[in-house]
C-alpha cells in the first residue's frame, strides 16, 4: 500500500501486534482529525499483520453507532490476534463496553485491540479507554518532506495543513466541498458561511446570515470545531484549501450575503469583502458611492478591486462612473500606490468634470508631488485650481501651506494659514492638518509643550472625528522627533508604532523614519542599530536628502571608535548628498561629523569655522530642528579648538531653546555652561542628567571634559575618577578611539593614570576585539556566511562586513581560515571543521 511518512506509526502497531504474538495483549487508541489518514493507516497495519500470519479482525462501525461488538456478548476470539476498530467516535455505549473488557489487562487475553477515532469528538466518552489503553497515538498531519515525495513541492498543497485526505482531493475543489459539508453534517450551512467571510468570520455576522441568536451560533462552532473543520483560536475553516472550496461552492450566495449583513448593520468591511467577489449589480453600485469616500481613507485590496468593477460596470456617459473612479484615485493614494494613483488620475483629467471631482483629482496630484518631495510641481497643480482673484479652495490652500514649508519659505507658511483656517470649523481634516502644522511651528520655535499638546489633540480627532493616513504618520514622526529633542525614551515606542505606515507609503517618510530612528539610537549609545537604520535607508531607492544625516550618522560612531579613515570616507559621502526640504533640519548633524574629523586631525582653525557657521545661522535653512544635544557637542568643539566667544553665543543660543526642564534638556545647557565657565563639577552634574536621560555619548564626553580641568586645577585625584566614569561610558559604547583620545589628553595634563583595568582593550590582538567583535567572530570561525551571521545576529549584512574588516584588521590577519584557528587557540574550543573547501570566499554570499 502507498503509505507516505508513516513509518513511525506503522512500527508502533507492528510492536503491539509482536507483544500480542508473545501473548501479552494491549489497546492502542489512534486519534487524529479528519481526513488525517487513520483508515489507510489501520488498512496498511492489517495487510503488514495478516501477511505475517497473524489473525486479523476489522471491526466496522456504522453511522447509527452499531457494529459486531454491540451485541450483548462480545466474539470470543481465540490465541494471539489483532483487532482493528475504525471510526470508534461514531461507536455506541454497548461498543465502549465490549472494548473495555477485550482489552481488559486482569483478563489476560492476547489480542492486540487498535481503535482509530477522531479527535476532539466528545473526548470525556473515551477518557476511559484512554486511561486504559497501552498507547495513545496522536496521528499528525505528513510534514513538508512526506508531502514533497507524495505530492511533489506544490505552494497549494500547504493549504492541505499536511492532511492527506484533502492532499489527494487538492485538485477536485467539488470533492473537498463534499466532503467538508459531510464532516459538518447539521451545520453545514454555518460552514458555508464562514467559508465566504474567509478570515474575518465575526459572530455577529453569523448570527445575521443564518437567523439565529449568538448563543446558537457558539453551539455550532463548537460542533464544528470538535470535528476540526475550525481553528482552534478563531471562527476560520482550518485548511485553506476547504475554505476556497466551500466558498467557490457557495458563491452565489455573496450577494444575498452581502444585502442581509447591510440590513443588519454589520461592519461595511465585511459588506466590502463580500461585493468585491460578487457579480456586481445596481446595489452594490449605490452601495459603494454611499461608503467610497469613507472606506478610501483606510483602503483595502478588496476596496480596490470593488471600486474597479464598479467603475467598469456603469457606462462611460454615466456620472456615477467619474466618482467612482475619484475614490478608485484616493483609495490608490492611501494605499501606497502613488504611481497608479497618478496614472489614473492624470487620465480622468482629460475628460470634461464637476469641479468638486477635478479638484479632488488635483488634491491628491499635489499630495503625491509633496510626498515626492517636489513643492515646485505641487505648486504648479494647486496654481491650475487658482480663481481669478487668487483665492483657492481651502485645502488646496493648505497644500500650498505644505509646499511652502518644504521650501523653507517660512514667512509664507504662516501668511498663508489663516486661509485655511477660515474653513477649519466644517472640514475635521482640514482642521487635523493645521493642527500638525501648528506642532510643527511650535516645534519650530522650541515650545515642545505646546507643540505635544497639539499633537494630542491630532490623535484624539483621528480617533474619533475623521483619519488621514498621512497627517497620522506626520504626528507620530513630528511626536517622535519631540521626543528626541527632549531624550524621551518613549521615542522607540513611537518609531516602531509608525514604522509599518512609514514602510507602506514610502516616499520621504521611510527614510525620515530611518533617520529619527538612527539618531535616537547613536544618542543611547545603541549603535549597532543606528547603523542597521543607516543600512536599511541606504537600500532604498530615494532617500529625499536624508542621506547627508544618516551617513553623519554612521560617520560619528566611526570616529568614535577610533576609525578616522572610515569615518571620514563616511563624511565625505554626507558631503556629497544634498540636502533638501525635510533634511535641511538636520543639517546640524553634518556639521557636527565635520567639526569632529577637524578636531581629531588637529585642525582647530577649520573646526572653529564650523561652530562660527552654525552659530551664525548659516549651515542650514531651518536653524531651530537641531537637537540641543547636536549644540553642546559644537560646544565642547569649540572650547577645545579656543573659540571661547563662539562657545559662549552658542550655549546662550542653546538656554533661549531649553524650555522645559527634562533631564535630557537640562543636561546638555549644564553641559554647554560647565564648558564655558570651566566649572568641572557643573559638568559632573550634567554628566548626571544626561545618564539619567539615557544620552550616553553627551554624558561619557561630560565626564571626560571634567576630568581635564580637574587636571588643569591641580585637583589629580577628582580627575583619575571623573577619567574612569568616562572610559566606563565610553567602554560601554565601545568608543575605544575616544578612550585612547581621554586618556592621552589626561596623561597631557600630567596626571598618572595608573592601572586602568578592565576600562581599555589593546589596539590589538584577540583581546582587542569588543563583545560583539567577538561574537561575529565565532560565527565566522564556525563557517557561517556574512549573511547567515546578520540573520543570527539581526542585523544588516554591511554591519557583519564592517565587523569582519575590524576582526581581520585587530587580529593582523587577511583570510577567515586565520580567524578560525585564532579562535579556537583563544577560546579554547573544539569547533566543528567548517567547510574549507569554499571557506575563503564565504562572506557576503549565501
Amino acid at each position: 500500500m502507498d503509505l507516505v511518512g508513516r513509518d513511525e506509526s506503522l512500527a508502533l502497531l507492528a510492536d503491539a501486534a509482536a507483544r500480542a504474538r508473545e501473548g501479552h495483549g494491549g489497546l492502542v487508541m489512534v486519534r487524529a482529525d479528519p481526513g488525517t489518514g487513520v483508515t489507510a493507516l489501520l488498512d496498511a497495519h492489517l495487510a503488514q499483520v495478516r501477511a505475517a500470519g497473524l489473525p486479523a479482525y476489522r471491526v466496522p462501525v456504522l453511522a447509527t453507532g452499531l457494529s459486531s461488538l454491540s451485541a450483548a456478548r462480545p466474539p470470543d476470539w481465540a490465541g494471539p490476534a489483532v483487532v482493528v476498530v475504525d471510526d470508534l467516535h461514531l461507536a455506541d455505549d454497548a461498543t465502549l463496553l465490549a472494548l473495555h473488557a477485550l482489552a481488559d489487562p486482569d483478563h489476560g487475553r492476547p489480542l492486540s485491540v487498535v481503535t482509530g477515532r477522531r479527535r476532539g469528538s466528545s473526548p470525556a466518552r473515551f477518557a476511559g479507554l484512554d486511561r486504559l489503553a497501552t498507547v495513545v497515538h496522536d496521528l499528525a498531519p505528513l510534514d513538508e518532506a512526506a508531502v514533497a515525495r507524495r505530492w511533489g513541492a506544490d505552494p497549494a498543497a500547504a493549504g492541505a495543513c499536511g492532511n492527506p485526505r484533502l492532499l489527494n482531493a487538492l485538485r477536485r475543489p467539488a470533492e473537498l466541498a463534499a466532503w467538508a459539508t459531510e464532516l459538518a453534517g447539521p451545520d453545514a450551512a454555518l460552514a458555508r458561511w464562514i467559508a465566504l467571510l474567509a478570515e474575518h468570520a465575526e459572530l455577529d455576522a453569523l448570527a445575521a446570515l443564518t437567523g439565529t441568536a449568538p448563543e446558537a451560533v457558539l453551539a455550532a462552532v463548537d460542533r464544528l470545531r470538535a470535528n476540526a473543520l475550525l481553528s482552534p483560536d478563531a471562527i476560520r475553516l482550518h485548511h485553506p484549501v476547504v475554505r476556497q472550496a466551500l466558498a467557490a461552492a457557495s458563491a452565489a450566495l455573496r450577494p444575498a450575503a452581502a444585502r442581509r449583513l447591510a440590513r443588519h448593520g454589520v461592519p461595511d468591511p465585511t459588506v466590502l469583502r463580500l461585493l468585491a467577489e460578487a457579480p456586481v449589480d445596481a446595489w452594490a453600485v449605490a452601495w459603494l458611492l454611499r461608503r467610497a469616500d469613507r472606506l478610501n481613507v483606510r483602503p483595502t485590496p478588496a476596496l480596490l478591486k470593488l471600486l474597479a468593477r464598479a467603475a467598469e460596470h456603469l457606462p462611460l456617459d454615466d456620472p456615477r462612473r467619474a466618482r467612482l473612479v475619484v475614490a478608485l484615485v484616493e483609495a490608490h493614494y492611501w494605499s501606497g500606490d502613488r504611481p497608479a494613483a497618478r496614472r489614473l488620475a492624470r487620465a480622468q483629467l482629460t475628460a470634461p468634470l464637476p469641479t468638486p471631482l477635478r479638484r479632488r483629482l488635483r488634491v491628491i496630484l499635489a499630495k503625491a508631488a509633496l510626498a515626492e518631495m517636489d513643492p515646485a510641481a505641487a505648486l504648479a497643480l494647486i496654481a491650475a485650481e487658482q480663481l481669478d482673484d487668487g483665492r483657492l479652495h481651502p485645502r488646496l490652500a493648505l497644500l500650498r501651506t505644505y509646499a511652502c514649508l518644504q521650501l523653507g519659505d517660512l514667512d509664507t507658511v504662516k501668511q498663508s494659514l489663516p486661509v485655511a483656517s477660515a474653513a477649519a470649523d466644517e472640514d475635521p481634516l482640514l482642521a487635523i492638518a493645521l493642527l500638525n502644522l501648528r506642532a510643527i511651528e511650535r516645534t519650530a520655535s522650541h515650545d515642545l509643550a505646546g507643540a505635544v499638546e497639539l499633537l494630542d489633540q491630532v490623535d484624539a480627532m483621528l480617533e474619533t472625528t475623521a483619519y488621514d493616513r498621512v497627517e497620522w504618520l506626520d504626528s507620530r514622526l513630528l511626536r517622535a522627533v519631540i521626543q528626541d529633542l527632549r531624550s524621551d525614551p518613549a521615542i522607540d515606542e513611537t518609531v516602531e508604532q509608525a514604522r509599518p505606515m512609514a514602510e507602506l507609503l514610502g516616499a520621504f517618510w521611510l527614510p525620515w523614519l530611518h533617520t529619527v530612528a538612527a539618531l535616537s539610537a547613536y544618542r543611547t549609545g545603541r549603535w549597532e542599530q543606528a547603523l542597521a537604520e543607516v543600512d536599511a535607508a541606504m537600500a532604498l531607492p530615494n532617500l529625499y536628502g536624508m542621506g547627508r544625516p544618516l551617513h553623519a550618522v554612521a560617520a560619528l560612531i566611526l570616529l568614535h571608535r577610533g576609525e578616522l579613515d572610515a569615518g571620514r570616507a563616511r563624511l565625505a559621502s554626507a558631503e556629497r548628498s544634498v540636502a533638501r526640504n525635510a533634511a535641511l533640519f538636520y543639517e546640524q548633524v553634518v556639521a557636527v561629523a565635520r567639526a569632529t574629523v577637524a578636531e581629531l586631525t588637529g585642525e582647530h582653525r577649520q573646526a572653529l569655522e564650523i561652530v562660527r557657521t552654525v552659530t551664525d545661522g548659516m549651515a542650514e535653512i531651518h536653524p531651530s530642528k537641531s537637537t540641543s544635544l547636536t549644540g553642546s557637542e559644537l560646544v565642547r568643539i569649540a572650547v577645545n579648538s579656543g573659540g571661547q566667544e563662539e562657545a559662549r553665543r552658542l550655549t546662550e543660543a542653546i538656554r533661549n531653546r531649553t524650555t522645559d526642564n527634562s533631564p535630557g534638556r537640562r543636561g546638555a545647557l549644564r553641559f554647554a555652561e560647565g564648558l564655558v565657565v570651566g566649572d568641572p563639577d557643573l559638568l559632573l552634574a550634567a554628566a548626571h542628567d544626561l545618564a539619567d536621560a539615557g544620552s550616553l555619548v553627551a554624558a561619557a564626553h561630560a565626564d571626560d571634559q571634567a576630568a581635564l580641568l580637574f587636571a588643569a586645577s591641580g585637583r589629580a585625584e577628582d580627575a583619575r575618577a571623573a577619567h574612569r566614569q568616562a572610559v566606563s561610558r565610553f567602554g560601554a559604547l565601545a568608543a575605544t578611539g575616544e578612550i585612547d583620545r581621554a586618556t592621552a589628553a589626561l596623561r597631557a595634563h600630567g596626571v598618572r593614570l595608573g592601572a586602568t583595568g578592565s576600562r581599555r582593550r589593546p589596539a590589538h590582538g584577540w583581546a582587542s576585539l569588543t563583545r560583539a567583535e567577538r561574537r561575529v567572530a565565532e560565527l565566522v570561525a564556525r563557517g557561517l556566511t556574512d549573511r547567515e551571521i546578520a540573520d543570527r545576529l539581526i542585523v544588516s549584512v554591511r554591519t557583519v562586513h564592517s565587523h569582519v574588516s575590524r576582526i581581520l584588521a585587530k587580529l593582523g590577519y587577511s583570510s577567515r581560515v586565520e580567524v578560525l584557528l585564532a579562535f579556537s587557540r583563544a577560546e579554547g574550543t573544539d569547533l566543528p571543521d567548517p567547510d574549507l573547501s569554499g571557506f575563503l570566499g564565504r562572506s557576503t554570499d549565501d
